[in-house]
């Protein structure tokens, strides 16, 4: 009985992970986590593979590629938490390594479609794009400078991926049937909290956002500037999410109210809160919120 269960478990969250995939990308990653830890590497890479290549026979292709660049990026990401190290860390080497391979994907896909390809990612967009428009007639979009931004949309949604996988995983793991020690990895999920990232960050942003704005004759380096913005706000908005996070906690505020605000914070106050999250580096909003928080009990 307890084999059955563990096998409808893994087919729910096989099916979770390819549907999510289909419909948000972001939301495929927990559930990919969940079965690395559950099925081990081996396993892990050849259902992946064998899924993907499925999709991709069956006329699936844009969904088959995506489906695997997000269960390498989960893949790789685990192979590097595995061996001990920081969410950080972990990150960015799963990051870096994705970019890669993606780029290479990308660039044998160039070559063999030929000179064609800027037009197919153009009709590719307009058609994903066409509901959108159907909504709001009057909106104005450039493809051509929306072209020029999708690789900070690829790398902003693997980041994503990665930080909604760390924080959903602790809820969807049921039992104790993991193909590794857990016990020999990092607590992940804690370390989102005290998130903070290196100082250099605000130089990049700084150099970023006077490339983004200033006037060149190159647009190249025009459009790898707003690229880096875009990284740059999506990076300062988790830092920000620590920090907002670590107020709701001082207010000992229940889960459901916790989850409620957290979502109206997200999808209401996102520019603000990347804003708190670079003021971070400098005020140390968790720090005082902290100290805030021991004055209160040493008084109560």
């Amino acid at each position: 009985m307890p084999d059955l269960l563990r096998t409808i478990r893994l087919i729910l969250f096989t099916a979770w992970a390819v549907i999510m995939t289909a419909l948000t990308y972001v939301l495929g990653a927990p559930a990919l986590k969940v079965l690395r830890r559950r099925l081990g590497r081996a396993g892990y890479w050849a259902l992946t593979t064998a899924i993907a290549a499925s999709l991709v026979a069956l006329g699936g292709t844009l969904l088959g590629v995506a489906f695997y660049s997000l269960s390498v990026l989960v893949g790789v990401f685990e192979e590097f938490e595995e061996i001990g190290l920081s969410f950080t860390v972990s990150a960015f080497f799963a990051l870096l390594i994705n970019a890669l391979l993606s780029a290479g994907a990308f660039a044998l896909w160039v070559y063999s479609v030929g000179p064609r390809w800027s037009q197919t990612v153009t009709e590719f967009l307009q058609t994903t794009l066409k509901p959108v428009f159907e909504l709001n007639p009057h909106l104005q979009i450039g493809y051509q400078d929306l072209m020029g931004q999708l690789p900070s949309v690829a790398l902003i949604l693997w980041m994503i991926s990665i930080y909604v996988a760390v924080l959903l995983e602790g809820r969807l793991l049921m039992g104790k049937d993991t193909a590794a020690p857990v016990q020999t990895w990092p607590a992940m999920r804690p370390q989102l909290a005290a998130l903070r990232l290196p100082d250099f960050c605000v130089w990049i942003f700084i150099v970023s956002l006077l490339g983004a704005f200033g006037e060149f004759e190159l647009k190249v380096l025009q459009s790898l500037s707003i690229n880096v913005l875009n990284v740059c706000i999506v990076l300062f908005f988790f830092q920000g999410i620590a920090v907002v996070a670590k107020f709701f906690e001082s207010l000992r505020l229940g889960m459901v109210w916790q989850v409620l605000f957290m979502t109206i914070v997200v999808l209401q106050l996102f520019l603000f809160v990347s804003v708190l999250g670079l003021l971070d580096f400098w005020l140390g909003f968790r720090a005082r919120i902290q100290k805030r928080a021991g004055e209160f009990k040493r008084e109560a």
